[in-house]
């Protein structure tokens, strides 16, 4: 079995590392399609249907799994108030788990209709109105 361990991945130079993360994510999706819909598991009728229910249904679980990837992420930090030692943070761990959040992020994307330049360009629009929120005081 492979894990991120075995793995050395360096970031590409150039390019577009949010468009490369989401063409991955793209080639990843056909090939779980198959294997997926074998499982049982509902793939909606195509990308970006957002008032259908199968797509409603696919999105919602998609949702939950970035939800879980983060609770298991979280799981990775043992220190309480309580506590009157502290732990060390299995960084490894913790960051395979947020990479995991992010891969189904990343899916609930794609299935959503949003590629990267939509996403980029909302992020960007709502990081404007925060900012314009902020400096108004709202």
């Amino acid at each position: 079995m492979v894990n991120v361990k075995d793995i050395d991945t360096e970031a590409p130079e150039d390019g577009d590392w949010l468009q490369n993360i989401f063409n991955r994510q793209f080639q990843l999706e056909e090939k779980y399609h198959d294997i997926e819909e074998g499982n049982g598991f509902i793939h909606p009728p195509s990308v970006g249907e957002l008032d259908d229910a199968k797509t409603q249904w696919f999105l919602k679980d998609a949702a939950y799994r970035v939800v879980e990837e983060l609770s298991e992420a979280t799981n990775c930090f043992k220190n309480k108030p309580w506590k009157q030692t502290q732990v060390l943070t299995d960084k490894e761990h913790y960051f395979e788990e947020v990479a995991d959040a992010f891969h189904f992020f990343v899916r609930f994307c794609i299935y959503s209709g949003l590629n990267a330049e939509a996403l980029y360009k909302m992020y960007f629009k709502k990081s404007e109105v925060n900012l314009f929120r902020q400096e108004s005081k709202y």
